[in-house]
């Protein structure tokens, strides 16, 4: 599923290159560099070859926009030959993400969400892979960054983390991370622990999450980090900027060595 800029649905390639990379706009900011995010190849609406490249893009929002939903009448939209969408890598604070999605034989419909603007969404496909890669050490910055502006706000510095993953199925990790944190001359450590679960729309959902703590500013950073982590349980983590429509993903795999990767496959059997 793509959301598209406008509550009018496109009539020509151009058209639906300039929406498509409008929207994404919305959620990325693209380096300077030449030739077009979207590019189209064939005649609308049956195009050959449709693709979208990533690479070097930002994401500025700190919540990731809700997957859009259709609401109301459908009506055909566009017939694909191939698509390909690539991001490498894709960049969050300090961390970055690889992308890579192929897919051959796609239909799409033209809907509306809830709030009125348009969108294409993914009926059916013949065959289609899709992977998304991180490395250790870049999860390490991100997750790095995020407790270090928690933790900035009761004054205390985080000196060190390291995280530890495993797969605990198909479409589980579970996660334990170990923070080091210092406030004046004391110093403690912070034990975090969760679940995090991919579904058909490769979004995670976070659980299970809980903080245990180690010495006088161990405890006190737990202490906050309590409320925090039992707001973020169930939280949902979109690791696409689209979803997959009408289409389930199958096939799906989660590995952690010598990166996370997840890699699903889609479309007919």
């Amino acid at each position: 599923m793509f959301p598209l800029t406008g509550k009018s649905f496109p009539s020509s390639s151009d058209e639906l290159c300039r929406s498509i990379e409008d929207a994404l706009g919305e959620v990325l900011s693209f380096p300077s560099k030449n030739g077009s995010i979207v590019t189209v190849e064939g005649s609308f609406p049956a195009i050959r070859k449709l693709k979208i490249d990533l690479s070097g893009a930002s994401i500025h929002v700190t919540e990731p926009p809700p997957q859009p939903k259709p609401k109301g009448k459908r009506q055909p939209g566009i017939k694909l030959d191939k698509l390909d969408v690539a991001g490498h890598p894709i960049l969050y604070e300090k961390s970055k993400a690889d992308l890579d999605l192929t897919a051959r034989g796609l239909s799409f419909d033209f809907a509306h969400g809830a709030d009125g603007k348009a969108m294409l969404i993914l009926t059916d496909a013949q065959d289609g892979n899709v992977e998304v890669k991180i490395s250790k050490s870049d999860l390490q910055s991100m997750l790095l960054a995020i407790a270090s502006g928690a933790a900035k706000q009761q004054g205390v510095t985080i000196q060190e983390l390291q995280v530890d993953l495993k797969s605990s199925g198909p479409r589980s990790l579970e996660v334990e991370a170990r923070i080091k944190a210092k406030k004046m001359v004391m110093s403690g450590v912070v034990m975090i622990t969760g679940k995090a679960d991919v579904d058909d729309d490769l979004v995670a959902t976070l659980s299970e999450l809980s903080c245990k703590g180690e010495g006088v500013i161990g405890t006190m950073a737990c202490a906050f980090l309590q409320d925090k982590l039992k707001k973020a349980n169930g939280k949902k983590f979109p690791l696409m900027t689209f979803s997959m429509g009408d289409v389930s993903l199958r096939d799906l795999k989660i590995s952690t060595s010598p990166a996370i990767q997840i890699k699903a496959r889609f479309g007919r059997e």
